[in-house]
């Protein structure tokens, strides 16, 4: 019987360290059960020890399919990690530039109505920063912090009297659709498919 892995055809690059080391464990189960098989074969179904043997090879498969289920997650993870750092280093960021937004709002002599566009946006940003990132939606909040830095730049520009006062309403209509998406995630694919 052949054994074969569950990653193979992805490429050993794409792979990386994390499929290497999800292939040895695959194959060290696949290569249990295959011995609780051989053992299992050797007896007859009245046997003593076939009960024993036969209890073991299910034990074994089920641990084999256990693993499986976990093999999506386990190779997303790299890049879940790397989407975590992204989302909170921007929505930080961003909350940094607030900051500095207040301070020069203060240094400009800007009215302290400015404080009415840039403290929820400080708050906001700060509230985000900490959004949990799953294996399933993290390239969602990678791409939202995309939406988030546009948010920024219009804020910075509105601040420094760049741009007209009246695109504050662009940027409130900004700050509820990134909340919006950001409190609801990127939903349940199983129940969008289900709408249609």
């Amino acid at each position: 019987m052949k054994v074969t892995t569950p990653v193979r055809g992805q490429g050993d690059e794409a792979v990386g360290k994390a499929g290497q080391e999800i292939q040895t464990e695959y194959r060290q189960l696949q290569e249990q059960l295959l011995a609780h098989h051989d053992e299992v074969s050797r007896h007859e179904a009245g046997d003593e020890d076939f009960g024993t043997e036969y209890a073991q090879l299910l034990q074994a498969a089920d641990a084999l399919l256990a693993y499986e289920k976990t093999i999506p997650a386990k190779l997303a993870e790299p890049e879940r990690q790397a989407s975590e750092r992204i989302v909170r280093i921007s929505w930080l960021g961003q909350s940094a530039v607030a900051v500095a937004l207040v301070v020069v709002t203060f240094v400009l002599d800007h009215s302290a109505w400015w404080l009415v566009v840039l403290v929820p946006h400080l708050i906001a940003t700060l509230i985000f920063s900490s959004q949990k990132v799953t294996d399933k939606d993290h390239l969602f909040y990678r791409r939202l912090t995309i939406g988030l830095h546009v948010e920024c730049v219009l804020i910075i520009l509105i601040t420094l009297s760049v741009i007209s006062l009246w695109f504050v309403i662009l940027a409130v209509i900004g700050w509820l659709l990134l909340g919006s998406f950001a409190s609801n995630g990127p939903g349940d694919p199983a129940k969008k498919g289900q709408r249609q």
